[in-house]
């Protein structure tokens, strides 16, 4: 099934992309719509598309410079240069520091503004198919909308395609972060009301389980770091509850299984990869070593060796504060690797180890995006702000079990304090290298406690050092568009 679903989904996508790539304009996603979205193949082609689309954004290096590298979690690796020293030190710089253009992410937007301006307009045989397609591009539009506000906090807000370049959203100022967060709330609850009842699909695009994973997400966000309060906290317990309900989940027995085994029933949404798409952009890659790295004694007998350099890998922070901290825990040694040789130290992130096709390593492991288990923590994590401490720390007893094999692992005399501290601890453990990191600290107030390089800096960049600069390039081709304050 993997092999018919990966074939499909890089022939419709190389039909997209090369009619898009021929239009596409800085700053914002120019995309035709000549001869494309009037029929119901065409509509299913450019949903294919925009998800195509959206893998090539979310993967590599990139993916982990938006949602980790400033967590203090992460170092250079063994083939590792300094281009993301302004990242692991916490000193964004706009013109040096990676991934500060958010063209990318806008390109995904404009694929999902075609797809819901013209997938209305078009007849389907079924229009529960017609409605999921719908779905999907407001789930996505919504996915871009909570990054790029976590991310740079203001945003130019584009709800329409660019279709031409004298289009007036073509150069857009950045609207008010509120704005962007009610747009992504909108957009949330219009997937939730067109989603077919159809349960999992294929884990790898929206699902009624995955739509309510982002509500329960951004509704936390909001709830903590955007004044929402006891309301948002709410909203996200039953967007969380609402997932731990559905009978096509669970909290996977074996948690190596989880990232050994593809679209097993822990996984809600993940970002899909397979070797016969050609595709070894997983950033998996990024954790393996060259085989002129590691002493044949020792290759792939235990240290892997993969097809690229090994760029990233974890810092002493990290596993000895947390992979190491709780004697028993099975998670460490899926999570991190480390092994002595005589001598020297190699270390590794085991998660994401692809496959080993022909001889050679490659980096084909599906991302997990949403899981059982983080439906379990958003609802422990909205309990305890809602007061329902016991009933959290129920909650949070589900991932110990797993995690320590231990009933009952943390007594029901805990402070609400103690336990919003222990749902960070278990989160940091539990989606190690998943892109959870920086912003689940940030979220929990304590990036200027637990991040040593942002120790007394809550000042800095005028208060907005949690912010990403925006690249010059940007600016230069949006001149609308106006430098994150402080930088």
């Amino acid at each position: 099934m993997k092999k018919i679903i990966a074939i499909t989904v890089l022939l419709v996508a190389l039909v997209f992309t090369a009619c898009e790539d021929r239009f596409d304009k800085d700053p914002l996603s120019l995309i035709t719509s000549q001869n494309m979205w009037s029929t119901e193949s065409e509509a299913r082609a450019g949903i294919t598309g925009m998800y195509s689309r959206f893998r090539s954004t979310f993967n590599t290096e990139t993916f982990l410079i938006w949602f980790e590298f400033r967590s203090g979690f992460w170092k250079v690796g063994a083939s590792g240069a300094g281009q993301w020293d302004d990242l692991f030190l916490n000193t964004p710089n706009a013109t040096s520091t990676p991934s500060t253009n958010w063209n990318d992410i806008y390109r995904v937007i404009g694929a999902a503004n075609l797809a819901l301006k013209y997938i209305p307009e078009i007849n389907f045989s079924d229009d529960d198919v017609k409605n999921t397609l719908l779905a999907d591009a407001f789930f996505i539009r919504a996915f871009c909308y909570f990054a790029l506000g976590r991310i740079w906090g203001n945003v130019p807000l584009i709800t329409t395609p660019i279709e031409a370049l004298d289009d007036e959203n073509l150069y857009s100022p950045r609207s008010d972060v509120d704005l962007v967060f009610g747009l992504v709330k909108d957009d949330i609850d219009q997937a939730l009301t067109l989603i077919a009842d159809d349960g999992v699909r294929n884990r790898i695009m929206a699902s009624r389980a995955a739509i309510n994973m982002l509500k329960a997400d951004v509704y936390l966000w909001t709830a903590k770091r955007m004044g929402g309060g006891n309301a948002d906290l709410t909203t996200a317990q039953a967007a969380a509850e609402a997932v731990i309900a559905d009978a096509n989940y669970e909290l996977w027995p074996s948690y190596e299984e989880v990232f050994r085994v593809e679209q097993n029933r822990e996984t809600i949404f993940s970002i899909y990869f397979d070797a016969l798409e050609g595709s070894q952009n997983q950033y998996g890659q990024r954790f393996t070593y060259q085989a002129n790295q590691v002493p044949a004694a020792v290759r792939d007998n235990p240290v892997p060796i993969g097809s690229s350099a090994q760029w990233h890998t974890f810092t002493d922070l990290y596993v000895n504060n947390y992979l190491n901290k709780t004697a028993g825990d099975i998670r460490k040694d899926i999570i991190n690797q480390d092994y002595n040789y005589k001598g020297k130290l190699y270390r590794w992130v085991n998660k994401y180890m692809g496959e080993i096709i022909s001889g050679t390593r490659v980096a084909v492991s599906d991302t997990r995006i949403y899981r059982f288990a983080e439906a379990i923590l958003f609802r422990a994590e909205a309990m305890n702000g809602l007061g329902d401490t016991p009933g959290a720390i129920l909650e949070l007893n589900k991932i110990a079990k797993r995690a320590y094999g231990v009933d009952d692992f943390y007594p029901g005399t805990l402070t609400p304090a103690e336990v919003d501290s222990l749902i960070l601890h278990e989160r940091l453990i539990e989606f190690g290298a998943e892109g959870k990191s920086w912003f689940d600290i940030v979220r929990f107030g304590k990036a200027f406690e637990l991040v040593p390089t942002l120790v007394g800096r809550e000042n800095d960049y005028q208060g907005n050092i949690l912010l990403m600069p925006v690249s010059p390039s940007t600016i230069t081709n949006n001149p609308k568009v106006v430098q994150t304050p402080g930088y």
